[in-house]
């Protein structure tokens, strides 16, 4: 069975300029000089291409503040917060926000700098805000990070997350308040696919984006306003067609594979912890140990050529025939609506039968109208360079192939890990557009390794 020929992709920077994220102070009426509350003013960057919901409504954020000037929060080697991982509420029709345990130094202390951290949205169980900030420190080292932040593995659940940083002082502030604006720390990647084919007809039902990083250290930053990501952890986020998605058929418009997202308001893209990473070396490490990045596309291939196919299933084999063995394909099933190709159940095998639930304990009866489909993997190595605020949308070419068996693939018998699919090769084009203006266009080609 032949290599796959070598495949090239394309990462295009769009010219785009988005719309500006600051916004007016407004002046906050204080009758006397006894309301020591601090007044936040709140934004996020507006978004061109599709936005998050949080984007246009912040509901809350969490405050943490240090004063480096003051003494009396030294403890041991560290410098403690003034005031610390506070939940604020934004005001109902309005981009502010106060609370009474967020107020300004204590009289005398009115031109200390304060430094203001805010993240949203809530942390999930396992992640933790830490404090590091080191007291010997002349300049105060900030040592504020969140451990153990991790994204859901279904995208479906997945949630933006923002940061803000800045300073401020009482004697310059107090009117005026304290602006955050909120930068998006996670990377927005979108999956489409596209290819017309005159003998075969593709059907799409998932994606998975394989050895993606899904937990990490995020580390605030007073000179960088992206801070950083640290101690990545690896794993897999996938969107599996659900009841009431439409199965994917590909033709020669692009079109996204990754469901409707319908128990989220967010769109259907995977928001993901920025990352370099080096593809999947298929040639070389057929088992990818070294854990390269790939997307893994759930498809089922269907023949159309008059005499020969008839509509006959190619993909995923169903026998051994051509020396194949066509149970080291991993597969899904889906009772499919046939009159309008819409999911009303993932299933699972069970013999001969079939059933709704992995554990194999509630079996599944088709309705009339219903059929049952079944699908196979089918992957593409990707490298990938995701900034944090950046939306990543990969156009997947399928005129000429649709990828490798992947690593999950196992056994030395045919097909194995890295052999092609159907056909030789698969094109994937990548364009980039930032979420927070990028000025300027950049073009990239990157060979797929191994090819």
């Amino acid at each position: 069975m032949n290599r796959i020929a070598k495949t090239s992709y394309i990462i295009l920077g769009a010219a785009l300029m988005l719309g500006s994220c600051s916004q007016e102070e407004t002046p906050v009426e204080r009758p006397d000089g006894n309301d020591r509350r601090i007044v936040f003013h709140t934004s996020l960057p507006e978004v061109s291409t599709k936005a998050m919901e949080i984007t246009r409504d912040l509901p809350f954020f969490h405050m943490t503040a240090f004063d480096e000037t003051d003494s009396r929060l030294i403890a041991g080697d560290t410098l403690k917060g003034y005031f610390y991982n506070k939940k604020l509420i934004i005001e109902s029709g309005s981009t502010n926000a106060v609370s009474d345990e967020c107020v300004w130094p204590d009289p005398g202390f009115e031109s200390d700098i304060m430094h203001f951290f805010a993240y949203y949205p809530e942390l999930k169980s396992g992640a933790s805000l830490v404090n590091g900030t080191d007291a010997r420190s002349e300049n105060k080292e900030i040592g504020y990070k969140i451990n153990g932040y991790r994204v859901e593995t279904d995208i479906a659940d997945q949630v933006d997350f923002v940061t803000a940083y800045t300073k401020g002082s009482m004697d310059e502030n107090y009117f005026s308040g304290i602006n955050l604006n909120f930068r998006h720390q996670l990377s927005r990647i979108e999956v489409k696919t596209k290819g017309s084919h005159k003998s075969c007809d593709i059907e799409i039902a998932g994606v998975r984006i394989a050895n993606a990083p899904m937990q990490g250290t995020f580390e605030f930053q007073k000179s960088d306003a992206d801070g950083t990501w640290t101690d990545l952890v690896k794993g897999n986020a996938e969107y599996i067609f659900r009841e009431g998605d439409a199965i994917v058929k590909v033709g020669a418009e692009p079109v996204s594979i990754m469901g409707s997202k319908i128990d989220s308001d967010n769109d259907n893209c995977a928001l993901l912890i920025p990352t370099t990473c080096a593809a999947w070396d298929y040639t070389n490490d057929a088992g990818n140990n070294g854990k390269g990045m790939y997307l893994n596309v759930l498809l089922r291939i269907i023949d159309k050529t008059p005499t020969t196919g008839n509509g006959k299933v190619q993909y995923p084999y169903f026998d051994n025939s051509q020396g194949l063995n066509a149970m080291n394909i991993p597969r899904e099933y889906f009772a499919v609506i046939t009159a309008t190709g819409t999911v009303s159940k993932r299933l699972y095998k069970n013999g001969n039968g079939y059933c709704t639930d992995a554990a194999l304990t509630q079996p599944y009866t088709l309705a009339s109208g219903e059929e049952i489909r079944e699908f196979g993997w089918a992957a593409l190595p990707i490298r990938a360079d995701w900034q944090p605020g950046y939306s990543y949308s990969y156009t997947l070419d399928y005129t000429s192939g649709v990828g490798v068996h992947g690593p999950d693939v196992t056994g030395e018998v045919s097909p194995k890990a890295g052999d092609p699919i159907i056909s030789d090769r698969v094109g994937v084009s990548v364009s980039v557009n930032e979420w927070q203006g990028l000025n300027g266009s950049t073009t990239h080609t990157v060979d797929v390794p191994g090819a």
